[in-house]
Parts: structure tokens; sequence; C-alpha cells
């Protein structure tokens, strides 16, 4: 690791969106109107500070809205055929999405209530496009939908073209191409024109959209892009049989911005973490900067074992050469495991009363998780069938001094509720998502150690995955910020468990990593780059930040005169985009610190209090 020494002075562009924003704390749980504001109920389309917004309803009076000069709003349904609220860029169609210099990102939160007769709704990224060659009127409408206001996410009903699927943003998104004839931008009645869907395979209520890698996609599809009128986060609400009577859409954050060059696309979720996690990189891929697991081929390699373990019994041991271990454990049924000598596994189960699978870390029961970690997981898997009443797949463990189970749901074959969860503690934002957190008591129950009471500890994630990367460190300081103690560490593990039925279960893609076993580190850099400071020792300087009042940049500007104290350090990428905190302890170095958190190597800006300093980790 090395320190970039020469920062005498350095400048960082941020557009629309970023100016106040770039150094916000999690707006996933911490998002709130900020700025001046304008309440208008009926159809309009105006400007707040450098936000556009408009309020559409094809009656023209169909409910309320209150934009913020944030990007922020307040949208209100009271009756409504077809209702659109938005806010964001308004672009003057001069400029097609390869020219505005760098990707157009999308950053939002809602919170949405009251819904009513709603027929079909569309929430998440809106916009025309003009100038679009071969298109009726030379017009496209275009969406990439999050979340909605109705019971079900819009299906096949949408076009009556399906192009296919892409991953971006953390999801499965399903392509649609539409041909519809109704009111446009810039005409009067209606005209014919084209609609362009990326629609989610499963609604979030917060996150972070790449616009343009959409369209970079859509291109691919032979989805022909025009010149951008607009591109506004969205909520759309309607009904063709009659009219919505209420609903409610408030998004206390909401920013689109462009981005300081293409960012590059990632099959993880890129909501940006809680301050309680380990950071990310900005573009949501692993924090290796080498590891996508959602694209990148491992599949069932070297030796093959299997196991129909034991009833009501664990069997456990190591897996090959490798640095996991494997443990099955079942009361009734026909199960069985099968696991490979790089960490992959399959499993099976019929007719079970309890089955559970998993691979992972095996550990000495004498070492907390801050002492073995950070702990990692790079995962992909694939299930069928079904899992009976109860079924959990993500991370499991159990600690000891105080005996805990603890789990980690990123999927499930049926969501697990209140009533197997317990007593709900909280929330929190990270890997791309939120996970509500809680805890359940069990009484005099089979444990590790045999028939006990003791706690289960769940985080369980709104939106289930298949696949991406699961930072366990994080979930287990959250849990303890919560009061939940965790003890020493027995295990982690990448688990399926099943409370009955008859199903399967494949891990094509298993890595994880702690502090015996990180992600391998690039090699050294030339002596040819950039001088560098020993990488022992300690941030000598920093830089005072100057912010300029633009409507459409700021630059930071540094200076090397300041000397960074130990302490709490929020930390950004060269986009200005928050990644999260780390804590600096005195005589320790920051690159080391920012090492051992992040992970991947490249440029942070890191900043305390007024100061900030641009470092290269390798």
């Amino acid at each position: 690791m090395k320190l970039m020494s020469n920062v005498a002075k350095f400048g960082l562009a941020m557009t629309f969106g970023m100016v106040s924003g770039a150094f916000a704390q999690d707006f996933c749980t911490n998002a709130k109107h900020s700025g001046q504001s304008v309440k208008i109920s009926s159809n309009q389309t105006g400007k707040i500070g450098d936000i556009g917004y408009e309020l559409w309803d094809e009656n023209g009076h169909g409910g309320s809205a209150t934009f913020y000069s944030d990007g922020s709003m307040d949208c209100t349904i009271t009756g409504a055929k077809d209702y659109l609220c938005r806010a964001g860029l308004s672009l003057g169609s001069n400029k097609t999405y390869k020219e505005l210099g760098g990707d157009m990102i999308a950053e939002f939160k809602l919170v949405k209530s009251g819904a009513s007769n709603v027929g079909y709704s569309y929430i998440g990224i809106y916009g025309w496009m003009e100038q679009v060659s071969g298109a009726p009127s030379n017009l496209v409408e275009y969406y990439v939908i999050d979340n909605t206001l109705a019971n079900d996410m819009p299906g096949s009903w949408i076009g009556n073209e399906r192009k296919g699927t892409i991953t971006v943003d953390g999801g499965t998104y399903t392509v649609y191409r539409n041909t519809r004839t109704g009111p446009a931008i810039k005409t009067s009645g209606n005209v014919q024109f084209y609609q362009y869907f990326s629609v989610r395979d499963k609604p979030r209520d917060c996150g972070t959209i790449n616009i343009s890698e959409h369209m970079r996609q859509w291109e691919k599809m032979g989805m022909t892009m025009g010149k951008l009128y607009e591109a506004k986060v969205l909520g759309e609400a309607g009904n063709v049989n009659g009219q919505v009577n209420g609903g409610h859409m408030d998004f206390p954050h909401a920013k689109v911005y462009i981005a300081d060059g293409e960012v590059k696309p990632s099959s993880s979720a890129s909501t940006p973490t809680s301050s309680a996690s380990t950071p990310k990189s900005s573009a949501g891929a692993a924090v290796s900067g080498k590891i996508d697991a959602c694209k990148d081929q491992m599949g069932h390699e070297g030796k093959e074992s299997r196991t129909q373990g034991q009833n009501n019994s664990s069997v456990t041991g190591n897996v090959g050469s490798s640095p996991y271990h494997y443990e099955i454990w079942y009361q009734g049924g026909n199960n069985s495991m099968t696991y490979y000598d790089n960490g992959t596994y399959k499993a099976s189960w019929s007719n079970t009363g309890d089955f559970l699978a998993r691979v992972g870390f095996k550990y000495d029961e004498k070492q907390t998780y801050e002492q073995v970690g950070p702990i990692d997981a790079y995962f992909n898997w694939k299930k069928q069938g079904s899992a009976g009443g109860y079924n959990y797949i993500g991370i499991y463990g159990w600690t000891v001094d105080p005996l805990v189970e603890y789990y980690i749901v990123d999927d499930w074959f049926s969501k697990p509720g209140a009533n197997l969860l317990g007593q709900r503690k909280g929330e929190f934002t990270v890997d791309g998502d939120t996970y509500e957190i809680w805890q359940n008591t069990r009484v005099n129950k089979p444990s590790i150690k045999g028939d006990q009471t003791f706690p289960q500890f769940f985080s369980v994630r709104k939106s289930a995955r298949s696949c991406g990367h699961i930072d366990i460190t994080a979930h287990f300081k959250k849990w303890e910020e919560l009061g939940m103690k965790m003890g020493k560490m027995y295990e982690a593990k990448v688990l399926v468990e099943a409370g009955g039925g008859t199903g399967s279960f494949d891990v094509t893609y298993f890595k994880m990593t702690d502090k015996k076993h990180p992600l391998p580190q690039p090699e050294p850099e030339s002596s040819a780059s950039a001088p560098k400071s020993s990488a022992s020792a300690p941030a000598s300087s920093s830089a005072s930040v100057h912010h300029r009042s633009s409507s459409a940049t700021e630059a930071l500007h540094m200076t090397t005169r300041m000397q960074f104290k130990s302490g709490d350090f929020q930390v950004f990428d060269m986009q200005g985009r928050y990644l999260g905190n780390m804590k600096v302890e005195a005589g320790s170095s920051v690159n080391d610190v920012l090492k051992a958190n992040f992970k991947n190597s490249g440029i942070y800006m890191v900043k305390q209090g007024n100061y900030m300093q641009r470092f290269s980790v390798k």
C-alpha cells in the first residue's frame, strides 16, 4: 500500500445534484426533504434551483406535489386518471446520453402509502427522447421501473415486444418496447410513439440507478436512442377503467446527476452503504475490484464428495485442501449434500422436518468477529422446488459466550415473516439493499452445545437475490449497535435451510475471505509511477475543502498544510459518492485502515472535519 504524496492541488467536478449531496450520509436511512420548496396542484412544469420538475394528470387536476430544491419531492394523488410526479434533470433535447460527458446516475428513497384503486403504477426513472430515428413521431417515452404503487410489479402487458433481460443496479430487469398512441411532450392531442421499459424483477424502495447503463443495454437490443429531453425520478399511477382514488409517494431523497466519466456496469447493487458497513466500490462491484460473482464463472471444480448426513446429528468436516468447512444437519427425510474442493456445493432434501447444509469458515471459538475479520462472502446460487413452512438462504453461523445462532437472509423460497423472526430491532442498508433486523429466542432447542435456550439474530434483505457480495462483518457491527451481543466465532457459512418440502440448492460461485484468507492483492506499482511515501508512514497531510456556489459544479481544492488526527473519517470515491466511515486509531496509517476496510485497490477521498486528502491504495 502506498500514499500519494504530491497532492498539492486537486480538483473534482461534480454535476447536478452532487453539489449539496456528495458528502451526505446514507440516504436510505437518513433522508429528509431540505431546501426551498414549491407546492402545485395542477398540471405544471418548472424549475426550483437546478431541479426541473413536472406534475401532470390526464384530467389536469389529479392531486398535488411539493418539490424541493435538493431534488426531493412529495407526491399526493386525490383522484387521477394518469398521475405523474417527477423531478431531476431537464436536458433540453440537445444531447444523447453518450454526449453528456459521463453516466446519468439517479438516487432515490421512497416511502409509499394509501394506494386506492391503482390499476398500474411505475416508480423509478422517467423521461422522453426526441429525434429518435425510426420511432413513430421520432419520440420515445422511457422508464426504469424499480417499484410500484399497485399490487404487483408491471408484467408482460407493459409492452408488445419483450427484448430480453439485463442485470444491472443489483437486480435483474426485463426489457420491453411498446408502441403507444397517446399524449406526448410538445404535442396537442394524441400521437404515436415508442415506449422503452426496464422493469426490475423485485421492487425496492431505495437505491441507485445507472440510467446510462440501461440505455447502453437497450441499444444492444436494437432500441435506438435520441436526444434527451429529460431524466427524472418518477412516481406514476393510473387506472384505465376509472381513476386512482388516492395514493402517496414521498421521495425524501431524489437526485439525478452526471457522473465524472462512465461508471462501469455491475450486477451488484449500488446503493451507498450505511456507516456501520464496510464500504463498497462506487459502481457496486465486489470490494476486491476483481470479483463479480454474478458474472464471473467458477462452477464445480476439484474432487466431488457426497454425504447423506445423519438424522438429528451433524456430519461435518474439511472441504478438500481448501480453507472451507462443511456441515449437514437435519431432522427426518431423504437428504444429501455434495461439495467440491473450491467450496461450491449442492444440496437436496425431501420430506424433511428441518434441513441445513452449509460451507464456509469454521473457527476455534476463541476469537471475536473483529479479531478474525473482516469477513466477506461472494456467491451465486440457484434453487428449485419447495422448502416447507420456513426457509433461509444466505449466511449462517453460531457464536459462543454468549451462545447465538445467526442468519443473514438474502434469498428464500417463501420470505420469512415476523412469526418466525421474533422482535423487530431496526434496519440498515448495506450491499445494495435494506435489511430488517430481528431477534428471537429459542427455548430448550438443539444447538451446537446440545439443547439450550439461546437468541437468534436475523438480518433479512427486503428484496431477494441469488448472487453478489455479503459484508458479513457489517451485520455483526450493526447488531451490536442495537444491543445484540455477539460472542466468540464458531463459524460463518453460506447456508440453505428448509423446513419441509422437496427441493434443491446449487452454489455455482463461492468465495469467502477473512483476515487469514484475504483476496489476492495486485502487484506493487512500478517505479515509473508518481512518487509515493513509505507504506508504513502515517498520513502526513490533508486538504481544506472550499465549496463554490455553482449551479452545476463544485470544486474541491486540496492543499497539504494540515495533518489528519486519529478518529473517525468519511470516505468517498472519485465521483464524490459517499462510501462509508472508518476509524483510525492513534499511530495507525490511514492507508492501512483503508486497505483493511475496503480491500480493493484504487484512489479514495478521505475527509475529516473540513479537511480532505486523496489516497491511492494498492
